[in-house]
């Protein structure tokens, strides 16, 4: 059984029964008396705030699901925020008891995800191209600003830079 699945059988068990001996909890939830220690251990140390306990449910371990992706995906790969200041936003929301979210965790879960995005986009790339067609070029504009203003024309369907071409001015 994964290890979430047991914590919230753990979780149910407390909630339902309230406090009651390591000995009783076990025969509840099916766990041996070291399995259920642990947990309650765990429990103690992830309790430290008002809030923790609404991430030990199901909606609560959804919603936080989803804050880790959209976080992960608005930041960290559409505006480049580095891992180190997505680890300290976790931090400050008191969630570093409930996932993984030191630097180097989260920069492996991003590499993952790059990953798995690039793998089903050419999948996806491969299911809508017939074999010989040629596609006409559609692109994107996008300004950059570097030491001077970038101006960068790229073809979205290959990924190729077209046009790039400093400038002076915005217009």
């Amino acid at each position: 059984m994964p290890w979430w699945a047991k914590s919230v059988r753990m979780f149910n068990a407390i909630r339902e029964h309230g406090k009651s001996s390591i000995r009783l909890r076990a025969e509840r939830t099916g766990f041996s008396k070291s399995s259920v220690h642990r947990h309650l251990q765990a429990i103690d140390r992830r309790d430290r705030y008002p809030e923790s306990k609404w991430w030990a449910t199901p909606e609560g371990r959804d919603w936080l699901i989803r804050l880790v992706v959209a976080t992960l995906f608005l930041c960290g790969l559409q505006r480049g925020v580095g891992a180190d200041t997505i680890s300290e936003l976790f931090d400050r929301l008191h969630l570093e008891a409930h996932l993984g979210c030191s630097p180097s965790a989260l920069r492996g879960l991003r590499q993952r995800w790059e990953l798995t995005l690039m793998e089903t986009a050419a999948a996806w790339e491969q299911d809508g191209i017939d074999p010989g067609e040629i596609r006409p070029i559609i692109g994107a504009v996008d300004e950059t600003f570097v030491p001077r203003m970038m101006l960068v024309f790229m073809d979205v369907a290959s990924g190729s830079l077209v046009l790039e071409e400093a400038a002076a001015h915005r217009t």
